[in-house]
């Protein structure tokens, strides 16, 4: 049993502001349609490209691109043919049609915490039984959830007669412990994680031979404020491309990255063609 639960920073974090652009770019594109080109080197811009100020698009006829100001949550639908710049606030048309201004139900995205001094690096304890055998945890592993009575999921290991679950708090004391026969578990009916708090999980193998492996990661339970928000982000049934887009965002930047990756795979099976997309699945 662990004494304390010791916290996470997502690995690889700079890796994704760089992937993501969040260090520099004030506005994103979400959706896109037609040819859109940055006009300084005429790049051709896609989903999730990101926009500094000062920086001018230009749109071929029929083209669409729906704009995101990050800190302000405020979108802007740009249509060509046309030229556009992107001021601190809204962008404006050079040559064209005005842009159509169209506010999310949220104030901003709001920006990935890195590194801040309450949280530590994650350590994964594991009982090894020789080369290749391990128990990979697979979900939830070093992310944040929306779930208070999540499920786990972990790798099956081979000649593993049964796994044993147990979950602990902050504190270091138990919430909740079984035993499971599948590589797959939900908590007990009527144990239900708090929000805001961080948790720990683990599963031991337990072999036909008596001996046991094991392995421990970290996740945490999104406070009331972040569900309140992610809430009213989410889209309906049929909503807009770049409505989904940006409800991906709000859960990647509140670290929920598992249901990030989630919207993203969904989202790029419907633009496969989009470089940025299949970045963010990994493909």
């Amino acid at each position: 049993m662990h004494k304390f639960l010791r916290w996470f920073v997502i690995v690889g974090l700079g890796g994704l502001l760089a992937q993501a652009g969040f260090a520099a770019g004030i506005a994103m594109i979400t959706d896109a349609s037609g040819r859109i080109e940055a006009e300084q080197d005429g790049a051709a811009l896609g989903v999730l490209a990101e926009l500094e100020g000062g920086a001018k698009l230009r749109l071929g006829a029929g083209a669409v691109a729906t704009v995101l100001y990050l800190s302000s949550g405020e979108e802007y639908r740009l249509k060509g043919a046309g030229r556009f710049q992107i001021g601190d606030k809204s962008p404006t048309a050079l040559q064209g049609a005005k842009p159509e201004r169209h506010k999310l139900p949220v104030d901003a995205i709001p920006p990935v915490r890195v590194r801040p001094a309450s949280v530590q690096q994650a350590t994964i304890v594991m009982r090894s039984l020789g080369p290749g055998t391990t128990v990979k945890l697979l979900e939830p592993v070093s992310v944040r959830i929306l779930d208070e009575r999540p499920a786990f999921r972990w790798a099956a290991v081979t000649g593993a007669e049964a796994y044993r679950v147990q979950v602990i708090d902050s504190a270091g004391q138990p919430v909740a412990e079984f035993e499971q026969k599948g590589e797959s578990a939900q908590l007990p009916e009527g144990t239900r994680l708090k929000p805001g708090e961080a948790y720990s999980w683990s599963v031991e193998a337990r072999l036909a031979s008596g001996r046991k492996l094991s392995r421990t990661a970290d996740f945490a339970v999104l406070d009331a404020d972040a569900r309140a928000r992610l809430a009213r982000l989410q889209p309906a049934a049929g909503a807009k491309f770049s409505d989904r887009v940006a409800y991906a965002l709000m859960l990647e930047r509140y670290e929920a990255f598992d249901l990030a990756r989630a919207e993203w795979r969904r989202l790029h099976a419907e633009r496969p063609n989009e470089p940025l997309l299949k970045e963010r699945v990994g493909e």
